[in-house]
């Protein structure tokens, strides 16, 4: 590998050498930790001296006796000269004495003596030497270093905290291997500590690593004193973590025989069950691990990682029929399944294990399985079928009756969901987690209710207990899913972080989850004026194998975003599918925007006598989960819609059915208010209300209006004020459309702002790059494949390639390196 990220360190030495070439002559100790390079930059400095005219001297450092030509006494150099001296921290005390004795001489004579050694090695051994020598540390690589040293990214150089000496082993087949040896090496004695460290991960305490190593915890202190010294660990407040993640992680692979007696002196220890299970995973099956899983199996399961459900598996099939343990097991695999993604091999070990005819409570934990996949699939109908049998043969136990409350809701009944929740509440009795349950099915009702204050109540008490009293990953999902949904509707910022916190889990779940977060994405960034981003979450939701319900309103989201832009071919197509769309389960929920983007697609068309009907089907007929709240967030453009075809009483009506389900001081009824009254006053404190709230596109019609009632009652400059903030609004969002629109109107009414007016975004250049394409480039340019891009960014990777596709057309640029020079040269 080159030598790169010690031009600093290299013109240190270049400078010392050009003194001693005038006859002030030093002695120069460049300290480092093993691996940093000091060797490398040795080399390359006598390279460097090697046409400067000074004699070049090179003493090594036998081992292990240390001796070194310097142990009898200093040699008789030539002068002016450069001597150099590696692995000093493995020198004889002779070498130092003579050493010394240069130190106080070296200054007046044309002699450079350059020393490298490790930083941690002994130290009191060099405290004098030091201070009389000009000492220079090296650091390791920095990130631009590492990048030039490995000539791009690596997915390992982050593990590898700027050590050279690793970084130039990191794609090495056998690296394992090597760096197991390099450590093993170093550690000397303490390998077996070393290996210990490994393997308890990221933190060990002392006392862990003395229970696994069989040693006292002052004999592991002393060996971490040793190792620390050496550069390997880490020890802060009597936890030791090894210095390199790779190291780590090396060592560890290279260690797994011992994974068997690491987990059992953890248990031994009462450490966490996860804790232990970390280990069983990478080792045989025993009847120890049968045992102890057998006992700890329930506390594994609702966090359980695919390795877990594996070691689960492993284990039921290391037992014979009628065993006592195989039961327990037999579902503690299930259920592991289940919360580690694997929906179907779960369905399918569910419905097998029935069969068996087990007890009651294995069968109820079976039966929980399988509605909770249903239920998790938006199948209220599925779901309901599966406890028909226990319901025929009496009451619901609890948990069951908690998911049936859900499956009715799902149904859209809300009726029986009510009466099943009651029941529910009865059964509950000393189980948080169908409280948790009831928590969120009454926050759904709530929402509904549009009474967010008590909505925001219950998912609280729901995230309590779930991080206090109980556990359920798809519950904490839902709780968060809901939260994204409450602050949507309150248009709180908070909403995105929200999503991102829930979005891994929803991707490893997957079900229903994941199309519905990317819903709640998609809508969310819709109403902020954040349309790329919108757009990218429906491609990556319509992607996915299965919408569950959530292709419609997904289709929904596109087509009101295109038809803004003025893309109405796309935006038709978007709305036909939609319309062509299986609508059920939470899907119902958006029913609602999917009949405004059919009025307004059909405003745009110019039949608007078929938009007023649809408005008005949409007022006098049952749309969504609950027709008389699900219309009033949607209000805002079917009253536009009203007003544009001269049904003002229709309008009326909307406002009224607003009012009934919404505060006085709501903007949209005040803009609603003043579109139907032309109250110009209405529509312009509005504007500014929904550019406060962060509803940019709301904001931006309300001035739009505002413009147009000015313009039409003569106060034209006025008129060109509220123009020109409707105008900044589309422009933000590249609602092409609209702003042709608004310019269309408001010429009718003489008044326009002329050349120096706002246009819409550029075709080619950096300026046409929407938020979303310069956030791609950003990464594009730090050397990133479209992979990484899609991970950082949290996009499919196919969004990602339709991303650069684009940026490389609009900037002209026939490659990503030269998408990168551009980039840079911009900046």
């Amino acid at each position: 590998m080159t030598l790169v990220g010690r031009d600093d360190s290299l013109r240190v030495l270049a400078d010392a050498t050009s003194a001693a070439k005038v006859g002030q002559g030093s002695l120069v100790v460049v300290r480092a930790d093993p691996g940093i390079g000091v060797t490398a930059l040795l080399e390359a400095h006598l390279a460097a001296m090697r046409d400067s005219g000074l004699h070049l001297h090179r003493v090594p450092v036998l081992r292990p006796s240390g001796r070194t030509s310097l142990s009898a006494g200093t040699p008789d150099w030539d002068e002016p000269a450069v001597v150099v001296i590696d692995d000093l921290h493995h020198a004889d005390d002779d070498t130092l004495l003579t050493l010394h004795g240069l130190a106080e001489e070296v200054y007046g004579r044309p002699l450079l003596v350059v020393a490298g050694r490790h930083r941690g090695v002994a130290p009191e051994r060099f405290a004098a030497l030091d201070r009389f020598a000009i000492v220079h540390d090296l650091a390791p690589l920095d990130d631009d270093a590492v990048s030039a040293m490995l000539q791009g990214p690596s997915p390992n150089a982050a593990d590898a905290g700027g050590n050279p000496w690793l970084l130039s082993r990191i794609d090495d087949a056998d690296r394992v291997a090597q760096v197991t040896s390099w450590a093993a090496d170093l550690a000397g004695s303490d390998v077996g500590v070393l290996r210990c460290a490994a393997l308890l991960g990221d933190a060990a305490s002392v006392d862990d690593l003395a229970a696994v190593a069989a040693a006292t915890p002052t004999d592991v202190l002393s060996a971490v004193g040793r190792m620390s010294a050496r550069g390997l660990v880490d020890e802060s407040g009597g936890e030791v973590r090894v210095r390199y993640p790779l190291v780590r992680d090396d060592i560890a692979a290279a260690s797994t025989g011992l994974r068997g007696s690491v987990a059992r002196a953890l248990a031994d220890r009462g450490a966490p069950a996860e804790r232990v299970a970390d280990h069983l995973v990478h080792a045989p099956v025993d009847p120890w691990t049968v045992d102890w899983l057998a006992a700890r199996a329930h506390q594994l399961t609702s966090r359980a990682t695919p390795a877990v459900a594996r070691l689960l598996e492993r284990a039921v099939a290391a037992l014979l029929p009628g065993d006592p343990r195989l039961p327990e097991l037999r579902v503690a695999w299930v259920e592991a399944l289940l919360w580690s993604g694997r929906t179907e091999q779960a369905r399918r070990v569910a419905s097998e294990g029935l069969l068996a005819d087990p007890d009651e409570p294995i069968r109820h934990r079976l039966l929980v399985v399988l509605g909770v996949i249903a239920n998790g699939e938006f199948d209220a109908e599925a779901a309901l079928a599966v406890w028909e049998t226990e319901r025929r043969e009496g009451e619901l136990p609890a948990r069951l009756a908690a998911l049936d409350a859900y499956a009715h809701l799902l149904a859209g009944d809300l009726e029986a969901t009510q009466r099943a929740v009651a029941r529910a509440g009865r059964a509950a009795g000393d189980d948080p987690l169908v409280e948790v349950y009831l928590c969120n099915v009454r926050a759904i009702g709530q929402c509904l209710l549009r009474d967010y204050a008590a909505a925001g109540d219950q998912l609280d008490r729901a995230s309590v207990l779930l991080e206090v009293s109980a556990y359920d990953r798809a519950q904490w999902l839902m709780s968060r899913l809901l939260r994204a949904v409450l602050q949507n509707l309150e248009h709180d910022p908070a909403v995105t972080e929200t999503i991102e916190q829930a979005r891994p889990v929803a991707r490893e779940l997957g079900l229903g989850f994941l199309p519905w977060t990317h819903t709640i994405a998609a809508v969310t960034a819709l109403n902020f004026g954040e349309w790329d981003r919108a757009l990218a979450e429906v491609e990556d939701g319509l992607a996915l194998p299965h919408q569950h319900g959530m292709a419609g309103p997904l289709h929904a989201v596109a087509a009101t975003i295109l038809l803004n832009r003025g893309d109405l071919p796309t935006a038709r197509v978007h709305a036909e599918l939609a319309d062509e769309a299986d609508l059920y389960g939470v899907a119902m929920f958006y029913e609602s925007l999917m009949m405004v983007t059919r009025a307004v697609l059909a405003g745009v068309d110019g039949d608007l006598k078929r938009a007023v009907d649809i408005v008005r089907d949409v007022v006098d007929h049952d749309v969504g989960m609950r027709h008389d709240r699900s219309v009033a967030p949607v209000c805002v453009p079917l009253v536009r819609i009203a007003v544009a075809g001269g049904e003002r009483d229709l309008a009326r009506r909307l406002i009224d059915r607003m009012r009934e389900w919404s505060d006085e001081d709501d903007s949209r009824i005040g803009y609603c208010t003043g579109l139907v009254d032309r109250d110009v006053d209405r529509l312009l404190a509005a504007a500014q209300d929904f550019a406060d709230n962060s509803t940019p596109l709301a904001a931006a019609q309300a001035a739009q209006d505002a413009a147009v009632a000015l313009a039409a009652s003569g106060r034209s400059d006025a008129a060109k004020a509220a123009y020109q903030s409707a105008i900044d609004g589309f422009a933000a969002m590249a609602a092409h459309r609209e702003i042709d629109r608004t310019a269309a109107h408001l010429r009718s009414y003489g008044v326009q702002l002329g050349a120096s007016g706002p246009r819409g975004r550029p075709k080619h250049g950096w300026d046409s790059l929407t938020g979303a394409e310069v956030r791609v480039v950003e990464l594009v340019a730090q050397g990133l494949t479209n992979r990484e891009v899609a991970e950082r960014l949290i996009l499919s990777v196919r969004t990602v390639d339709s991303h650069v596709s684009r940026i490389l057309r609009k900037l002209d640029c026939a490659s990503r390196l030269e998408l990168a020079v551009k980039y840079r040269d911009r900046s």
